[in-house]
């Protein structure tokens, strides 16, 4: 039986945009889902990708540090995730100034090495999240991994 709190908590879950999930499952998942976590809000490392890539990530990102050097604060938003670049499609990326196919295939390597994918869907994600905060009641394979396992 679910508890009128419950159905709140998954009306609310599932009427979230992206950010609002993005910082929600931020303050709330790791405890309750350390691997998920992991998959989701581990930061890209500069050292793993191109200076271009680099720095289209950092342009979709909204980060004006432009790839070079480290940031200057070392908070929720100066960081790149798995979250901010699983969401996007590759047409998202090839719009992107100065990137084309080689890029967006650098990207995807990266990417296919933790065994995430572009163009998720944001309700996979939150379908995911009501399973780890115990909402709903179903084994912990995730929809979003290719693979199972965090790989690195």
């Amino acid at each position: 039986m679910i508890s009128n709190d419950q159905k709140m908590t998954i009306s609310l879950i599932e009427n979230m945009d992206e950010l609002k999930l993005k910082i929600f499952l931020f303050h709330n998942l790791e405890s309750v889902d350390p691997h998920l976590y992991k998959l989701l809000f581990s930061a890209i490392k500069r050292k793993n990708l191109s200076t271009r890539v680099w720095q289209a990530l950092n342009y979709m990102s909204g980060n004006k540090r432009l790839g070079w050097g480290k940031p200057y604060s070392k908070d929720f938003w100066s960081e790149i995730y798995f979250y901010d670049v699983i969401l996007r499609t590759e047409k998202f990326f090839k719009n992107m100034p100065n990137i084309g196919k080689k890029s967006v295939n650098e990207i995807k390597e990266y990417l296919e090495e933790y065994g995430l994918k572009l163009n998720t869907d944001l309700k996979d994600i939150k379908y995911e999240a009501l399973k780890s905060l115990s909402l709903i009641n179903l084994k912990h394979d995730y929809l979003f991994v290719e693979k199972r396992g965090f790989s690195k």
